[in-house]
Formats: structure tokens, C-alpha cells, sequence
């Protein structure tokens, strides 16, 4: 028989919008599934906008009260990075399990405190870090594993976006130091920083430079009256692992003609692994002995604890591009941890520990780029 786990949304955004794809369509990606969405509640801050979107669930409310007096099993939290420690906290204090966006917070300190919370109650979790469910990076990670490129030297991790180019976009929470606590860094490096522990280890310094290059943004769209930006539109860090291998990450979102480009490179001793966003399926293996490239489908044993991926990554037949098959494999991994009672990798312990890594690169950014040791 199929579980329903009824699920309470809070936020109705972009990143809210793709959450709500993901779990309607579990069912239809996956129609002998043990598990499946219910979509009880949005908790929005208005309701005069959306009226389509918001069709998806059984209520809409503005009301904290009303949202949480419905009969939830989990809460997943779309809102803004400054408010993501209060609501997992009513969540928590609620005894749901909860998923939340990535980063799991504005700062470390509401990170660590939402991290100790879920080791005080107990509760499921899960950071949306869902670059680790795409097939490509699960090879990448099996192959480092078995030794297959050896002593992991350097690596490198890219993440540009170009949508901040606009001089005339207006400001928004993400453009907000105080909402968003940070800017392309905060927003994509976390996703570079939870692959680089995914894949190869803590991270033991860290050096970093950023820039804002537009500097001022009308308030409202069309607006003579301008805001200054206080955050980064660039940044680039140099980490060093406990491993002792060093790697460069590097995000913008004011690169023109690139929508998403990702990429990340791992070199060592025996070899090279290559993934690219276009790709999402199969990494690149160079192997060093033979002198060749190779790429699709190897031969690997399953990641210990974690789910076969093709159990939760739709096939080609129902794909809906790399990014919405990503947050659905996510969600769906998590709704079936949830049904098992399973905790999952990527809890919010692992979200504090790239909250770190995120911080430590603003500290030393505004240090002028001086090192900094972890931990802080």
C-alpha cells in the first residue's frame, strides 16, 4: 500500500514552485512508488497572487497557526534565508520532520543552534544540497571511493549563472545582506561547498576575494530611487582539504549567455573525473594508464547508506531537465526516509558544516582574502 506523507510548504516562490513540481510528479515518474506526497498546506505571506500555484494544495493560509493546526507529517521551507531558523524551529518544536533549502541559514551561528535542535528532538531532516543526486556525481563519488583516479590532487568547482546582469532588475531579498546573508556565494557556493565534503572531505582553510560589480539597484522595477547592493555579485575561493588536496570554487550570477553553467573537476594521481551540468547522467573518467577519456555507465558497487539512484532519478522517458529531476530525486529520497524512519546524509548537521566553510569564505573576503582556519 502506498504511504502519503502530507506535506506542509512554506513559500510559493521560484525555489517553492519547483519543490511542488517535484513531489506532484513522484507519482507520475514513478507509478509503483511506496510513497507519495500529500500536499496539505502553503503558508505564504500573501494570498492575492499565485491563485493557480496555490491550487496544488489542499489550503493556503497567511496564519502560522492555521498551517500548523492541519495534520502534517513534514514541512518543507521554501522562504527566505533569514527566516528559514525560525520556521524549522516551530517545525521541530512541532515534532515534523523537515526538509529546507539550501543554505540552511543566514549565518553559522543559526545554523549550529538549528543543528542542535534537531540532535535535541530527534526529528528528520534534510538540506535541498540535490547536486548530489545526479547520477553523474554518484559515479564521481563511487569512482573516487574505489581509488580509480588514485591520490586526489586539486580540484576545481564553477557555478555561473547570468541573471543578475540586468543593470534593471530591481532589488529583491536575495540582493540583501540582512534577508539573504550573503550574495552569489551564499546562494551558489553552497552547492560547491557540500559537493566538495560530498565528494572529497572537510575542508581545513580557506581563502577567499568577492566582488560587487553593479553596486546599486532601483527599489522597485522602473523606480528612480536606487538602493545600494550589499552583497557579492562574484566570488572565488581557494580551499585547502584535510586531505591536504586544494581546490578552487568560483560562482557568479553576472556571466553573460551562461543560464546555468556547472561544472566540477576532480585530478589526481591516477587519473581525472569530470562532470558538466549538460551532462547529468554520466561522468568522464581519464584514465591515466590507458591514456583515454571514458564515459557512460561503469560498473560500480552502490555508496554505502545511500539509495541506489536509479531508484529515485526519473528515467529518460519522464525527464524534466537535470535541475527539476534533481529536486525531485531529493524530495523523494527524503518522503521515503521519512516513511522508514531513515535520517538522511544530507541533515542539517551537514548543512551547519557547510555554513561554516560559506562564512568562513566572508570572513576572509573581508580580510583581504586572508587564510582562515577551520573550524571557527
Amino acid at each position: 500500500m502506498t504511504k502519503k506523507i502530507n506535506v506542509g510548504l512554506i513559500g510559493l516562490g521560484y525555489i517553492g514552485k519547483i519543490h511542488t513540481i517535484a513531489y506532484r510528479d513522484i507519482p507520475f515518474c514513478f507509478p509503483k512508488t511506496p510513497v507519495v506526497a500529500n500536499l496539505v498546506a502553503v503558508l505564504r505571506s500573501r494570498l492575492d497572487s499565485e491563485a493557480e500555484a496555490m491550487e496544488s494544495f489542499a489550503n493556503a493560509t497567511t496564519d502560522p497557526a492555521e498551517f500548523y493546526a492541519q495534520p502534517l507529517d513534514m514541512v518543507d521551507i521554501c522562504s527566505p534565508n533569514h527566516l528559514h531558523r525560525q520556521h524549522a524551529q516551530h517545525a521541530l518544536e512541532s515534532g515534523l520532520a523537515v526538509y529546507c533549502e539550501k543554505p540552511l541559514a543566514c549565518t553559522l551561528e543559526d545554523a549550529r543552534a538549528m543543528a542542535d535542535l534537531v540532535e535535541r528532538t530527534g526529528a528528520l531532516t534534510q538540506v535541498a544540497f540535490v547536486l548530489r543526486y545526479l547520477p553523474a556525481i554518484r559515479q564521481m563519488k563511487a569512482l573516487i571511493a574505489a581509488g580509480e583516479i588514485g591520490e586526489v590532487f586539486h580540484f576545481r568547482g564553477r557555478m555561473f549563472h547570468g541573471s543578475y546582469l540586468d543593470y534593471d532588475r530591481p532589488m529583491s531579498w536575495r540582493l540583501r545582506r540582512a534577508e539573504a546573508g550573503g550574495g552569489a556565494w551564499m546562494d551558489l557556493g553552497a552547492h560547491l561547498v557540500d559537493l566538495t565534503h560530498y565528494l572529497l572531505g572537510n575542508v581545513a582553510t580557506v581563502r577567499a576575494v568577492m566582488r560587487i560589480f553593479i553596486c546599486e539597484r532601483c527599489t522597485t522595477p522602473g523606480s528612480d530611487i536606487r538602493e545600494p547592493v550589499d552583497v557579492d555579485d562574484w566570488a572565488q575561493c581557494t580551499l585547502e582539504l584535510s586531505s591536504g588536496a586544494v581546490g578552487v570554487l568560483e560562482v557568479t550570477r553576472m556571466a553573460a549567455g551562461a543560464e546555468d553553467a556547472t561544472d566540477f573537476e576532480v585530478y589526481g594521481s591516477k587519473g581525472a573525473l569530470l562532470f558538466q551540468a549538460g551532462d547529468p547522467n554520466f561522468a568522464r573518467l581519464y584514465d591515466l594508464k590507458r591514456q583515454q577519456w571514458i564515459r557512460g555507465a561503469i560498473n560500480l558497487p552502490p555508496i554505502p547508506g545511500e539509495r541506489p539512484i536509479e531508484h529515485i532519478w526519473p528515467s529518460s522517458k519522464y525527464s524534466q531537465g537535470y535541475m527539476t529531476n534533481a529536486h525531485l530525486a531529493a524530495a523523494y529520497d527524503f518522503l521515503l526516509n521519512v516513511a522508514e524512519r531513515k535520517p538522511s546524509q544530507v541533515d542539517f548537521r551537514a548543512g551547519a558544516a557547510a555554513q561554516e566553510v560559506i562564512e568562513a569564505a566572508y570572513i576572509s573576503a573581508a580580510h583581504g582574502g586572508e587564510s582562515i582556519r577551520l573550524p571557527l
